[in-house]
């Protein structure tokens, strides 16, 4: 079937997917959402997902039924009628429509929305040459660990990054402490030791990220969780960045600083290597139907 999108029980295509002109999410930015990734048709970490779109939830008092109106299920079934085999799947939820009001009336139904798509690729060429990024002044909310909709500051630096010539940007706050980029988590290299900021309320915990540390140390890596510096990420021998649509990527070059050597880290490319072994992509990807 292909891509495919759910709205409030009803499977369609996207094209046809409509909400209420006075849903909150529309008129206030008030939802929460997750990505999910799918390899050769099976859903990637989909537990943690939802675990995090809990905490989401919690973190903004957004009423939802997750016992009596279970995800998954929907989640697995919209899957199966794309037909697609690598799949990423937006899953969002807004506090549901009523008239525009600040105050939260009583009684809402929260709007579900899903969209099931192709997963991107990477153009090999980026992955291999790593990213270039610059630092920006972190001036988001100060609840980034609830994977809220309200991205319009991400979307600027990401944009903003973009039109200087760059591929991303990573969020730091006025004092030089470091964040994460617009988009993924970030992980610091030193002396072959993994470094990453704190997982406290200034960042998203990352799903990725969350493997990732596992996978880092079943193959014999310490990760840290320390406050890094910018002096520390301009100094580090090698930086990457996680995230369900970047996976592992390497970034090579911070404000036309080159990371080490300026080419991608070898734990980078042996923890991607790793990555791709645990999710089946080391064989030949098979078509999509």
């Amino acid at each position: 079937m292909g891509e495919l999108a759910y709205v409030n029980g009803v499977f369609g295509p996207i094209g046809g997917a409509n909400v209420s002109i006075e849903d909150r999410g529309f008129q206030f930015g008030d939802g929460i959402y997750e990505v999910i990734a799918a390899y050769d048709g099976n859903l990637f970490l989909v537990e943690k997902h939802m675990q995090r779109l809990r905490r989401s939830a919690a973190g903004i008092l957004l009423d939802y039924d997750f016992e009596g109106r279970p995800l998954e299920p929907i989640i697995a079934e919209g899957l199966r009628r794309s037909e697609l085999r690598e799949a990423l799947i937006y899953v969002q939820i807004t506090r549901g429509a009523a008239p525009r009001s600040h105050a939260i009336p009583a009684g809402l139904t929260p709007t579900v929305v899903m969209t099931f798509k192709s997963l991107p690729r990477l153009p090999e060429g980026l992955r291999e040459r790593g990213a270039r990024v610059i630092t920006t002044l972190d001036n988001r909310w100060a609840n980034c660990y609830i994977k809220a909709i309200t991205l319009l500051p991400n979307v600027l630096a990401k944009n903003g990054a973009i039109q200087r010539g760059y591929d991303d940007a990573i969020f730091m706050t006025a004092e030089g402490e470091v964040r994460e980029c617009t988009s993924a988590n970030i992980f610091i290299v030193s002396a072959g030791t993994l470094l990453i900021p704190p997982r406290n309320e200034s960042i998203l915990h990352g799903v990725t990220q969350g493997f990732l540390i596992e996978l880092a140390s079943a193959i014999g890596l310490s990760v840290h969780e320390q406050v890094v510096r910018l002096e520390s990420l301009r100094g580090a021998d090698e930086v990457f960045m996680s995230g369900t649509a970047a996976e592992v990527l390497g970034i090579t070059s911070i404000d036309d600083t080159s990371v080490g050597d300026g080419r991608v880290g070898s734990i980078t490319r042996r923890l991607y290597k790793e990555f791709l072994r645990q999710t089946g992509r080391n064989r030949a990807p098979k078509p999509q139907a």
